[in-house]
């Protein structure tokens, strides 16, 4: 299986070639229940899109969880 190297929250990290953000987030274990955005190369990517958002050699992700606090 072929590899493609992304920037992971400011580190790299090696994943499978044509792994969606969805699959980032179950290779990074990301509950499904916890509100998360996800950035890549500073573009939003929308709940709705990442399935089909094919992640690229190089691309910067950045996987920001959200906490309620007061």
């Amino acid at each position: 299986m072929s590899t493609i190297s992304i920037i992971l929250n400011g580190e790299c990290k090696e994943i499978p070639a044509s792994a969606s953000v969805a699959d980032l987030l179950v290779v990074t274990e990301v509950v499904e229940s916890q509100k998360v955005a996800v950035v890549v190369n500073e573009h939003i990517v929308r709940p709705d899109k990442r399935n089909s958002f094919i992640l690229q050699d190089q691309d910067q992700v950045e996987i920001l969880v959200f906490a309620g606090g007061g």
